[in-house]
C-alpha cells in the first residue's frame, strides 16, 4: 500500500494540499519537496512504497526516479490538454480561445505528454487579462485537486485514463521569449493584447521593446524607489522603462 505521498511544490501551495489529502486520510505520511536536490535525497527504498504529485512545479521529474515510484507521478498542468507546453496562458490569450481549463495527468518521461486522468474547464472570458486569467487557473486546479484526491490516494490501481488527447501544438520556453519582444512600430491593437496576454499587473517585466538598440521593459506601475533614475519610453500611452540608470 502507498505509504508516502510526495508533494512536489512550491510552499505557496503545500500546506493547503496536504491539508486537503490529510483530509481523505488523517494517517497521511507526506514528504514535501520543492527543487531537484531534495528529490533524489528522497531513499529509494521510500520512493518504492511512494506516489508523487507535482503541483505547479517546474522540476522536471527524471526517469530514474519516476522508474522507482511504485504508485506512479502525477502533475497538474495549468492548462487543458489542447495546451501543452510553455506559457500556455497567455499564448491562449492572444489566440483567442473560448475555452481554458487544467489538466491531471500520469507522468512520463516525457514533458506533457502521459495518460489524462483528470480535466477542468471554464469559459474564457472575452478580454481577460493575463493576471485574471491566472486567478481562474488557481480556482480549476483546486477544483481538480478536489475531485481526484481521492483516487490519487487510491493505492489499489492507477488513476484511470480519460478520452483526451493533449494538443499537437507545443509551445517551447525560447517561443515565448520570442513572442515577447516587441518592435517600435508595434500598432496600438496589437500592443493591447500582447499586454493582456503578456503582460503584468505586478510590474514584473516580461514585454521588452527594442529602440534604436536601447531595450525597454514593459512596467505599468511606476515604483519611486525602484525605477529611480531609469529612462522611460512610452509607447501608445503604456510605460517601458530602461533598466540602465541615466547616470551609467
Amino acid at each position: 500500500m502507498i505509504k508516502h505521498l510526495i508533494i512536489l511544490s512550491s510552499d505557496q501551495w503545500v500546506p493547503e494540499l496536504k491539508s486537503l489529502y490529510r483530509s481523505q486520510n488523517p494517517d497521511l505520511c507526506t514528504i514535501t519537496v520543492s527543487n531537484i536536490n531534495a528529490l533524489y535525497a528522497i531513499p529509494r527504498a521510500v520512493l518504492n512504497k511512494s506516489r508523487l504529485i507535482s503541483f505547479l512545479s517546474s522540476v522536471i521529474v527524471p526517469s530514474e526516479i519516476l522508474h522507482h515510484l511504485h504508485y506512479g507521478a502525477y502533475n497538474f498542468h495549468p492548462a487543458p490538454p489542447a495546451r501543452p507546453g510553455w506559457g500556455a496562458s497567455s499564448f491562449a490569450i492572444f489566440q483567442k480561445d473560448k475555452y481554458f481549463g487544467t489538466t491531471l495527468h500520469q507522468m512520463i518521461e516525457y514533458v506533457d505528454a502521459g495518460p489524462i486522468v483528470g480535466v477542468d474547464t471554464f469559459l474564457m472570458p472575452k478580454g481577460i487579462h493575463i493576471y485574471q486569467l491566472r486567478a481562474l487557473i488557481g480556482q480549476s486546479l483546486r477544483r481538480l485537486a478536489t475531485s481526484s484526491a481521492q483516487d490519487i490516494l487510491n493505492d489499489a490501481r492507477a488513476l484511470p485514463s480519460l478520452p483526451f488527447a493533449w494538443g499537437t501544438m507545443r509551445y517551447t520556453k525560447q517561443d515565448y521569449i520570442d513572442m515577447t519582444l516587441l518592435p517600435p512600430s508595434i500598432e496600438k491593437p496589437a500592443l493591447e493584447t500582447m499586454i493582456k496576454a503578456f503582460g503584468e499587473a505586478d510590474n514584473v517585466a516580461r514585454l521588452r521593446l527594442v529602440k534604436d538598440g536601447e531595450i525597454y521593459f514593459y512596467a505599468p506601475l511606476k515604483l519611486p524607489n525602484a525605477d529611480a533614475g531609469l529612462i522611460e519610453y512610452f509607447l501608445h500611452g503604456h510605460r517601458f522603462v530602461s533598466r540602465v540608470p541615466r547616470s551609467c
